[in-house]
C-alpha cells in the first residue's frame, strides 16, 4: 500500500516566500529599465546640437565630398538606421507652417526621384522646445527595401533642424520608438 505525504499549508506558504525572494533577485529583462539606465547625452558645438543617445546608438565623424566633416549618428550598423542632422534657414514662402513646408518641398522635389518611392505618412509632432512635421516613406537602395523617417524641428524662428533617419526596412521599422525619443531629445546648442 502506497503511503500519502501530506504537504502543510505552511510549507506551501514557505516555498511561495522562496519564489518571490529569487523573483526579486533576478534581474528586470525590462529594455525600457535598461535604456533609461544607459542612455546618455552627446553634445558637438561643431554639429550644433545635443542629443541624448540610446543603447546601440554610437556618432562617428564621416568626411562629405566637399570635404567637410559630417556627424552621422548609427545603430549597430549604417544598414540598420543612421541619422544625419542638418540646420536649415526657414525661407520666406514658408512663414505658416516652416516645418511641413520643408517637409512637403523635400518629398516633392528630391525624395520622390529615389527608387521605388512611396511616402507613407506625414504628421505633426511638439516637443518640449519645437514644433515639428514628420515624413515616413519607403524606397530602395541597391535593391533593399528602405524606410526613411525625416523629422523637421522648428527650434526659433528662422531654423528648423532636419533629423534624417534611414535603414534597412526590417531593422528600422522597428526603432520607431527609438528615433522618435532620440527625436524629442534634441536640443541645438547655443
Amino acid at each position: 500500500m502506497a503511503r500519502r505525504i501530506a504537504i502543510g499549508p505552511w510549507l506551501l506558504a514557505l516555498a511561495g516566500l522562496a519564489a518571490a525572494a529569487w523573483a526579486q533577485s533576478v534581474p528586470s529583462p525590462s529594455p525600457a529599465g535598461e535604456r533609461a539606465a544607459e542612455s546618455r547625452k552627446f553634445a558637438d558645438p561643431e554639429a550644433g546640437f545635443e542629443i541624448e543617445l540610446l543603447p546601440g546608438w554610437r556618432p562617428e565623424s564621416a568626411i562629405e565630398n566637399d570635404g567637410r566633416r559630417a556627424l552621422e549618428i548609427i545603430y549597430r550598423d549604417r544598414s540598420q538606421a543612421l541619422l544625419k542632422a542638418r540646420r536649415e534657414g526657414i525661407p520666406a514662402d514658408c512663414d505658416d507652417d516652416p516645418p511641413r513646408c520643408l517637409a512637403d518641398r523635400e518629398a516633392e522635389t528630391s525624395l520622390q526621384f529615389r527608387p521605388d518611392f512611396q511616402l507613407k505618412k506625414r504628421e505633426r509632432f511638439s516637443t518640449a522646445i519645437a514644433r515639428g512635421a514628420l515624413l515616413t516613406f519607403t524606397f530602395r537602395r541597391v535593391g533593399k527595401p528602405m524606410t526613411g523617417r525625416y523629422y523637421y524641428l522648428q527650434t526659433d524662428d528662422q531654423t528648423v533642424w532636419t533629423l534624417r533617419f534611414e535603414g534597412e526596412t526590417r531593422f528600422h521599422d522597428t526603432l520607431r520608438y527609438q528615433t522618435d525619443r532620440l527625436a524629442y531629445s534634441f536640443r541645438p546648442l547655443p
